[in-house]
């Protein structure tokens, strides 16, 4: 019979042994522990309850039942009455290996227990190591009250080093099993500094079907306290949803990883966790636990990226806590948030208001202006977004413009003085964020793309802006696809190859060189539009329908481009290198590309590149853009963009005699006030949020006095 043995606690410093037994002397024979080497049988121990076994490396002892008499057998060895204080070494180690070893009679037993007890010269016990039936180690103090502590863990199925460290300066216990400290508690509160003996006991409520094997039982005395080895383990990671609980996020609600740890001995200082997502890291700094099971803690953040994303959990990155086993302090794995259940879906809508003005300054005096023509980008439904109304300037008309239709608003004056024009162009539309299923998108083949209608087919012709056919873009296109793309790749996901493509290949500068497709990828630099147009003219020149849009952000004067594509019987998909580089600028992640969690903040006014009329050609109108001839001094041009929340309103049953009116998503800029009348023509205030975003609520009764309506005003 050979047992193995587990590592052993470092030794103490300076230290002086006080008893210490491998039960070195091999040649004893078997048979009753009691007498042999200084151990004595209590009243209780049953004839052979003990033997010492011969094993290599030394001896072990072995107490074994069944005991069916008295159910208790106890084997104790004199350690002389050592006094540890006065001696100078008031640290004290009681330590072992032990294994008790369960027979198949058990659970007749309604409780079962081993122990190592160390006493004082009155038979007092200062604290205990036990197991019970189950293999759970913990220590007992035996005082009053009664303590015990321990990690829940359990030693079964093998030897387990288990220590108790008394400390006679301030009589406190710490257990350790393996190494690692489990707990602390105080002495027994009886027990003298004398230490009387050592125990080695089976107890049971019934018959004992058991055996408890002791190795390398040690008792040493010194002054200086063990150091305790530390252990992080991760005992499960993975995704979590907003509210902590474990489970796989959906596209468009917030991505987040859950990390439960087991933390073995106390870590010897404050430690961070790293969370990785893709590209993405952040750190939880300044750990501090103690031994113990099941900590836990969640990271969510949003990520606009869809599709695998790979991710991973590192405890004490720095290596700071004093960890002995650094195996299990890592997590990785890869998820791939819920995706909606169609091809394209908009949601989170809102409802957003705003004007785009301009100021002309001609030198009042300086002559006539033969003509003056003002072209303003018109918003329109398409994509993300929907538009509720526009109120145009009254003195012009909406056009449709080669070589895309798109609508633009024009306003034409002959002969005028030089002077300062001022209009303005006011809207209310419906923006919302969008999210795909590239599963579903991944069915369209290159075959649907080439049977599509001419409708479509127009926006993959070059322009001015997106020279698709320019051999520069031909060739930045073969390089970043496959050689045999189309067999290897479908149209979804050459376009979101392309994106991460141009992500890679520009820096945003702004100002930027250039800003058509050609110029700014030979600069390697561009602003948003630089980008939108290399991407459109890549993604053109493999033939997928695509183009820019120009418009502006939630606020003033944000002024922002992005990418529209399409694929056969969805509409316009949305995407935006712009904001991926700013995410990613290596382009390994596809960020903002379908999934774009920021689309109901945002505003296109114009859609394309290109407006060809008879007087001048105009690229995109990204602001209102003019042209003039004859007479008069030009001084200086001016646009702005004013655009927020419209606000939500909402009534809710407060308490059941009255409600509640409430204004949410409220503009961060003009003012929101909420007024009651009782005619609909005079209102009065109730409660007003001038220039602050914070929400609005009223409470009112409910009771059956005179009509009254309710309203929210926001303004401008």
């Amino acid at each position: 019979m050979v047992l193995f043995t587990l590592a052993v606690v470092p030794a103490l410093t300076a230290q002086t042994v006080v008893y210490q037994t491998g039960f070195e002397a091999p040649g004893y024979t078997l048979g009753n522990l009691a007498g042999q080497n200084g151990w004595t049988a209590g009243s209780s121990a049953s004839k052979n309850a003990a033997l010492v076994i011969s094993a290599s490396g030394g001896q072990e002892v072995e107490i074994s039942g069944p005991l069916v008499a008295q159910n208790y057998s106890s084997f104790s060895k004199s350690l002389g009455n050592y006094n540890p204080v006065a001696a100078g070494n008031p640290i004290v180690d009681v330590s072992a290996d032990l294994w008790q070893n369960q027979g198949p009679t058990t659970s007749q037993s309604s409780w079962q227990f081993a122990f190592l007890i160390l006493n004082d010269q009155n038979g007092t016990a200062y604290g205990t190591i036990g197991i019970d039936k189950n293999g759970v180690v913990f220590a007992q103090n035996w005082g009053s009250p009664n303590q015990v502590i321990g990690d829940g863990s359990t030693a079964t199925n093998g030897f387990h080093n288990l220590m108790l460290e008394l400390n006679f300066t301030n009589r406190t216990i710490t257990l350790f099993k393996d190494g690692f400290s489990c707990g602390a508690m105080a002495f027994g509160n009886s027990a003298s500094n004398l230490l009387g003996s050592v125990s080695l006991v089976l107890q049971g409520g019934s018959a004992i079907d058991s055996t408890l094997y002791c190795d390398n039982l040690k008792i040493t005395a010194g002054s200086v306290v063990t150091t305790s080895s530390c252990d992080l383990q991760i005992a499960s990671a993975g995704p979590c949803l907003g509210d902590s609980t474990t489970g796989t996020p959906r596209v468009g609600d917030v991505y987040g990883l859950k990390v439960t740890i087991n933390v073995k001995g106390p870590p010897r200082q404050p430690f961070r966790i790293k969370w990785t997502i893709a590209n993405t890291t952040y750190y939880y700094n300044n750990i501090t636990v103690g031994p113990g099971n099941g900590y836990w803690w969640p990271f969510t953040w949003w990520v606009a990226l869809d599709d695998p994303i790979p991710w991973s959990v590192t405890l004490d990155p720095d290596g700071v806590s004093g960890d002995t086993n650094l195996i299990n302090n890592t997590a990785s794995g890869t998820f791939t948030p819920i995706p909606p259940t169609n091809a394209v879906e908009l949601y989170d809508p809102r409802m957003m208001h705003g004007y785009e003005y301009y100021t002309l300054n001609f030198q009042p005096g300086s002559g006539n202006l033969n003509n003056l023509w003002v072209l303003f980008g018109l918003p329109s439904t398409h994509g993300a977004q929907a538009v509720l109304s526009v109120t145009t300037p009254t003195n012009g008309q909406t056009i449709l413009t080669p070589p895309y239709g798109v609508p633009v608003y024009a306003i034409s004056r002959t002969n005028v003085p030089a002077q300062i024009f001022q209009d303005t162009n006011y809207f209310t539309v419906q923006l919302n964020n969008i999210r795909v299923n590239p599963a579903i998108l991944r069915t369209n083949t290159w075959a649907g793309l080439a049977a599509m209608p001419t409708n479509w087919t127009q926006w993959i012709a070059p322009d001015q802006m997106d020279q698709s056919t320019n051999p520069v873009i031909a060739t930045f296109v073969q390089q970043s696809l496959p050689a045999n793309y189309q067999s290897v790749l479908t149209p979804y996901d050459t376009a979101r190859t392309l994106h991460r493509a141009v992500m890679r290949r520009l820096t945003y500068q702004s100002p930027p060189l250039h800003l058509d497709a050609v110029g700014v990828y030979q600069d390697g630099v561009a602003d948003c539009g630089g980008f939108a147009h290399l991407l459109t003219a890549c993604l053109r020149n493999v033939g997928i329908p695509a183009r820019m849009i120009s418009g502006f952000w939630q606020g003033d004067t944000q002024w922002h481009c992005r990418v529209e594509f399409h694929l056969p019987d969805v509409q316009w998909i949305l995407c935006d290198p712009t904001d991926g580089n700013g995410a990613d600028p290596t382009g390994t992640y596809a960020y903002y590309f379908g999934y774009v969690p920021n689309a109901n903040e945002y505003l296109a006014v114009d859609t394309g590149d290109a407006h060809v009329l008879p007087y001048n050609n105009f690229t995109f109108l990204q602001v209102p853009n003019w042209w003039w001839t004859g007479g008069g001094t030009y001084n200086s041009y001016s646009a702005t963009t004013y655009f927020q929340p419209n606000g939500v309103l909402t009534l809710t049953n407060f308490t059941q005699s009255s409600y509640q009116l409430n204004l949410s998503d409220v503009p961060t800029e003009g003012s929101a006030t909420l007024q009651t009348s009782t005619n609909l023509i005079n209102w009065t205030t109730l409660t007003n949020n001038p220039a602050s975003g914070t929400a609005l609520s009223y409470s009112f009764p409910n009771t059956n006095g005179p009509r009254r309506f309710y309203r929210a005003q926001v303004s401008p």
